[in-house]
């Protein structure tokens, strides 16, 4: 059972902090509102992390933190003021939160994946002693176990004895094997394969973080290191984490069913199994003498059942996955395979289908493809169905727009607001994309870091325009306040947009024929779109 302290004067912050891990097993909440109070709870207990405000009453000055820096006792500060300051000046200290609602939500998440990650191991690929060791510091104030080597070679050596790094984290420039190559061949290891890989680098050039995201890594840090930058994004990734962890579980726990089926000639439901009316719901007197259609989900195509019947009407197999609708309105998906049945003469006279629960899986692909923090689209998925899009579009003759962009002066707000601020505008920003596409065939995509992009299709350059600007006006209107915009008093975007047939596109060119013209547009103001002629 891990112990959490909190700490606070008020009974209604210390309540709704305790709410937050209510449902947390494995989590036992102590509250404290003194220093006198806290000082004899941790002589009695051993507490994981702390949850502390900077003011008590017998606390006027802050001495609650030297207390709980003399015990070493991982901290997070939740206080309605912002002590930047004090993240150096106490090793301990995590991270500062401000006493909002999304604070609130900040440190569930921070709590989460710090019991989540504890003891995980982190291989550190640094060559310089300084960076490595204030990496190091860092990562030990959320009970990670880092290991440090000083190049690539030793890191691949290492890697290849041990199945334990939960993460590794490179810098690309290193004697031997730089950062570029050692995450190629990472990814060319089996069991490292789908390893979080985050690169560190003074080196702040696009050219360059293209081939980072296309070798496999999964986020870029830039020099010098920003404590605040480094725990959000290693917590994003053991959240992540810990989600797909979940998931398998519980896919290895409904891994036996097996769910069956018959239909006669007209389609019409002769038997199920047991399993089968346990995931959709109905039972067998519902399901008997029915069609199949009673399943069919609304986001599925016809062209898919129209498909299966012809494939199976002729006397062949059909094989593939659906998503299916509950008789309470959810859905799953299934694995399916439909074959006929024949008579002694060869006649068909019904069919019979057997089908997996691939839901879990679904759910974990959908994860591999998602963006942690904002929930929309990845690199990784763009860099899969983006050639996808432009090789469709092809054999229609089709437009293609792709539009690129990036948050005015997000480095300003970062510093001026903090990083939790920052990612809060990353999701609105996030969210205001998805909410402006209304066609399956739009896509949405974080590229990492404040980069986003928008892939859509449209009749004409001129609506391909129409749209960017929709967008672009559509974050302004946000109006989330960002006092150092030069473009705006609010969050504004810049964008560069290429608008093609899809016949004249080259794949390996439109992403920098974009980020030109993305400069193009911050050179002449920001918050505003380029196109190409």
């Amino acid at each position: 059972m891990k112990k959490i302290l909190i700490i606070d004067n008020s009974i209604v912050i210390r309540s709704a902090i305790r709410n937050l891990f209510v449902n947390n097993q494995g989590l036992l909440i102590y509250e404290a509102n003194s220093k006198e109070e806290t000082e004899q709870l941790i002589n009695e207990n051993n507490f994981f992390v702390v949850i502390s405000n900077l003011f008590l009453n017998d606390s006027p000055n802050s001495e609650i933190l030297e207390l709980l820096e003399k015990k070493s006792i991982p901290t997070i500060i939740f206080s309605s003021t912002l002590e930047k300051e004090l993240l150096t000046k106490h090793s301990n200290i995590i991270d500062y939160v401000l006493k909002d609602f999304n604070g609130f939500r900040y440190i569930y998440k921070l709590v989460s994946a710090m019991k989540f990650c504890r003891n995980e191991n982190v291989l550190l690929v640094e060559d310089s002693n300084t960076v490595s060791n204030q990496i190091k510091q860092i990562l030990e104030k959320i009970l990670l176990k880092v290991t440090i080597v000083e190049d690539g070679i030793k890191a691949l050596e290492l890697l290849n004895q041990n199945n334990n790094f939960s993460l590794v984290i490179s810098d690309y420039e290193m004697p031997n094997l730089d950062g570029l190559e050692l995450t190629r061949k990472i990814r060319a290891l089996n069991y490292y394969k789908n390893s979080p890989i985050i690169i560190i680098t003074k080196t702040n050039e696009n050219e360059l973080k293209t081939k980072f995201y296309k070798y496999g890594a999964n986020d870029i840090i830039l020099k010098p290191i920003l404590q605040e930058e480094l725990i959000s994004k290693v917590i994003n990734i053991f959240l992540n984490l810990k989600q797909i962890e979940e998931i398998k579980a519980f896919n290895n726990l409904i891994d036996k069913n097996i769910i069956t089926s018959s239909t006669n000639i007209k389609g019409e439901i002769v038997s199920v199994s047991e399993a089968f009316c346990e995931i959709s719901g109905y039972t067998k007197d519902e399901l008997l003498g029915r069609n199949h259609n009673i399943l069919k989900h609304p986001d599925m195509p016809n062209s898919i059942y129209k498909e299966l019947w012809e494939t199976i009407s002729s006397g062949k197999v059909w094989k593939g996955e659906l998503k299916n609708l509950k008789k309470n309105g959810d859905y799953y998906w299934v694995k399916a395979i439909i074959e006929p049945n024949f008579s002694k003469e060869g006649k068909i006279i019904g069919y019979s289908a057997i089908r997996y629960d691939i839901t879990d899986r679904k759910l974990i692909e959908i994860i591999s493809i998602t963006d942690g923090l904002t929930n929309i689209y990845n690199r990784r998925y763009f860099d899969e169905i983006f050639p996808k899009i432009i090789n469709s579009a092809k054999r229609k003759d089709e437009l293609v727009s792709f539009l690129f962009m990036d948050i005015d002066h997000f480095k300003q707000y970062n510093d001026k607001y903090g990083h939790q601020k920052g990612d809060e505008v990353l999701i609105e920003v996030a969210k205001c994309l998805k909410d402006s596409l209304h066609r399956s065939s739009d896509y949405a995509f974080r590229l990492g870091g404040e980069e986003f992009a928008v892939v859509y299709q449209v009749e004409t350059k001129e609506k391909a325009f129409e749209f960017a600007n929709m967008i672009k006006n559509h974050i302004e209107n946000l109006k989330i306040k960002h006092e150092f915009n030069s473009a705006s008093a609010y969050i504004t975007a810049s964008m560069g947009l290429i608008c093609k047939n899809a016949n004249d596109i080259i794949i390996d060119e439109i992403y920098k024929q974009a980020d030109d013209l993305l400069y193009e547009a911050k050179r002449n103001g920001r918050n505003q779109i380029k196109m190409n002629t």
